[in-house]
């Protein structure tokens, strides 16, 4: 009786777990320019007011540029959203993504 009850339990957590699972068809939005944010770190922001970007943003290692470009390339909105701001993609050096899908452009 108790492997019938642990079997129907399993059965029921896996059904729920399957539900739970499939696409709910939500995706976040494309980023518009309105989403994006362009930051020059050659003239960082940041530092009239004490604080700094960090090291890795103000400094970012080839892998960093690599795939913050690579990252523009296979997103059309993304490329289309740094055209209206007259960003070329070679003075991207990275991107962070913020909570709300926001995008920060950080760039040379």
């Amino acid at each position: 009786m108790k492997k019938a009850i642990a079997l129907a339990a399993l059965l029921s957590a896996s059904t729920f777990a399957g539900a739970y699972a499939q696409d709910t068809g939500v995706t976040a939005p494309a980023p518009s320019a309105m989403d994006v944010t362009v930051v020059n770190v050659t003239n960082d922001p940041s530092a009239d007011n004490g604080s700094r970007l960090p090291q890795t943003i103000s400094n970012p290692t080839p892998d960093v540029i690599q795939a913050a470009q690579a990252q523009v390339s296979s997103d059309p909105a993304l490329q289309s959203a740094l055209k209206e701001q007259n960003v070329e993609l070679q003075n991207v050096v990275a991107i962070e993504t913020a909570a709300n899908g926001g995008k920060t452009v950080y760039i040379r």
